[in-house]
């Protein structure tokens, strides 16, 4: 019996125990389950406005021209003297320049007194055939007494009245004077094309006189045209030879602006052009607002370009500017309808924008139509898409994790 009390009555405590912590399990409050918030953004946000805009576009260039004049020696000489340094400006056909004439007048001497030559030349010439004409008679009538002379000789060497020696010398002096007339005659003959050959030499010596006395005006440098002078390569006591630089200018009144006109808006442009439509620009230089027209697009893409090159004529142009300064352009574009004007915080990337839906992200791919500066000179983007409706609340803050379904709030 005490055995078996020793066996029940633990088996009865740990049956209590077991009903207890059941019990206590049973009875235990249960937690609540909270909903987990997904964290969302602060952005500054803007509805949606179309609008109908005349868009901008801000390119950079420099200034070139399309004239400018490397002059350079057409003779050798020395520089005798440098009228003007770089910088300074000239009028057209202002002396710039001075070379030592003397060996190219020593020249012109020489070409002068070839010509002198060749004109005495050609009236020896015509004095001699005046005398051959005068002569060609007087000669006939000698041939023909020569002619005589044999016939009576002849008729005595018959008549055994003179010898055969006295025969044969009327002869040969009868041969001598029709040599002489034919040599006569065919001087005659000869006359114009030895006189043609003078007239040549004549010619191609007054040439060469006529270029010395060219290179003899060319030791002058003057300005081809209203100009600056944009380098100066010789000094006083330089010796130049043909060929080599002497003094660059550049047109003052033809100054043009190269830029580049990104790839995306040149299709537009190119239209406009074509249309007829005056593409104008403006820039600040100094203090000084410069107006410009775009007059022709570039013949060629350079290969590391991202579009083709504008050129502007100046309209209000200033002779202050020198070749190469650099510009930044605003570029009016033809007027566009439904676009809308954003910060370009609101851009990612090159064409994706994002919208709020339901306090999230949505990504837009937009057009870039230009840019407008606005009236607190403040620069802002023109985009137009056909998936925004007027009030979408558009992004203008930029962040580094923006993607579509992103939690958002908007600032107040």
């Amino acid at each position: 019996m005490v055995k078996l009390k020793k066996v029940v009555i633990p088996l009865i405590i740990f049956g209590l125990t077991v009903l207890i912590v059941a019990a206590l399990i049973a009875t235990k409050p249960k937690a609540t389950a909270k909903d987990t918030k997904q964290k969302a953004w602060l952005v500054n946000a803007i509805p949606a406005e179309f609008q109908t805009i005349r868009p901008q576009i801000t390119v950079y260039g420099r200034i070139e021209t399309p004239r400018d004049a490397n002059l350079k020696a057409a003779v050798e000489a020395d520089v005798e003297s440098v009228i003007v340094l770089e910088g300074e400006t000239v009028d057209r056909g202002e002396l710039l320049l001075q070379l030592d004439k003397t060996d190219v007048e020593l020249v012109k001497q020489q070409r002068q007194a070839d010509v002198d030559e060749i004109i005495a030349s050609i009236a020896n010439e015509n004095v001699r055939y005046q005398r051959d004409l005068a002569l060609l008679e007087n000669q006939k009538q000698l041939v023909n007494l020569a002619d005589n002379a044999v016939q009576r000789a002849k008729k005595l060497e018959q008549n055994k009245l003179t010898s055969r020696a006295t025969l044969d010398e009327s002869l040969s002096a009868y041969q001598q004077q029709v040599l002489a007339l034919k040599q006569l005659q065919n001087d005659i003959a000869e006359h114009p094309s030895r006189l043609a050959q003078l007239e040549a030499a004549k010619k191609r010596a007054e040439a060469l006189l006529k270029q010395s006395e060219v290179n003899l005006g060319r030791t002058d440098i003057r300005a081809p045209f209203a100009s600056r002078v944009a380098t100066l390569n010789v000094a006083i006591g330089d010796r130049v030879r043909p060929g080599d630089s002497l003094i660059k200018v550049y047109d003052l009144n033809n100054l043009e602006v190269r830029a580049q006109i990104p790839g995306r808006y040149s299709q537009k442009i190119r239209k406009m052009l074509e249309n007829g439509q005056q593409i104008i620009a403006s820039t600040v230089i100094d203090g000084e607002p410069i107006k410009l027209e775009l007059k022709r697009l570039s013949g060629e893409v350079r290969l590391d370009s991202g579009g083709v090159d504008g050129l502007f004529r100046l309209m209000n142009h200033s002779n202050t500017l020198p070749l190469g300064t650099f510009v930044e352009l605003q570029l009016q574009l033809a007027e566009q309808q439904h676009v809308i004007k954003l910060p370009f915080s609101a851009l990612y990337g090159l064409d994706r924008i994002y919208v709020i839906e339901d306090g999230h992200l949505k990504a837009m791919t937009i057009e870039r139509v230009g840019e407008v500066i606005t009236e607190d000179n403040i620069q802002q983007l023109l985009i137009r898409s056909d998936a925004i409706q007027a009030g979408d609340l558009i992004v203008t803050t930029q962040l580094p994790n923006a993607i579509t379904g992103l939690a958002v709030e908007t600032a107040l």
